[in-house]
């Protein structure tokens, strides 16, 4: 929006125009925006794997993993936020984050080291026996 305004004042000043509004926009202009980590999804990030036994025993939750992402992308740091209740759960979604690709947080266009939250639900499908059979007509 601030660009399409500026736009046509840049034209009709050239650079001394520029130079002008920029000094009246001020130094948050200029600056790139800043961007939290997040998991890179235009890399293969694989699903996370679903434990036979929690599928067994009926377990399912939602695990949410702190993960420190260092300014090259890499996963440095974890600890578990938010446990499931389920220990295998857990250590499955951990296992599953650790390989994934991260893209690192920005400051000032630059990237840095930085603390995400990852989410990781585990959902059955829903049984069809508790589906009713359809009505013969």
């Amino acid at each position: 929006m601030i660009y399409r305004n500026v736009a046509p004042v840049l034209r009709s000043f050239g650079f001394a125009g520029f130079v002008c509004c920029a000094a009246m926009l001020g130094p948050e202009a200029a600056q790139a925006a800043d961007t939290p980590a997040h998991v890179d999804s235009s890399k293969p990030n694989a699903d996370p794997i679903y434990p036979d036994s929690a599928r067994a025993a009926g377990e399912q939750g939602t695990i949410l993993i702190d993960v420190l992402i260092r300014s090259d992308g890499r996963l440095s740091k974890f600890r578990v936020a938010q446990s499931s209740g389920y220990g295998d759960l857990d250590d499955a979604a951990v296992q599953s984050v650790l390989n994934w690709h991260f893209a690192p947080a920005t400051r000032d266009g630059d990237p840095v080291t930085d603390w995400t939250t990852v989410k990781v639900e585990y959902r059955l499908p829903q049984s069809a026996a508790a589906t009713p059979p359809p009505q013969a007509q």
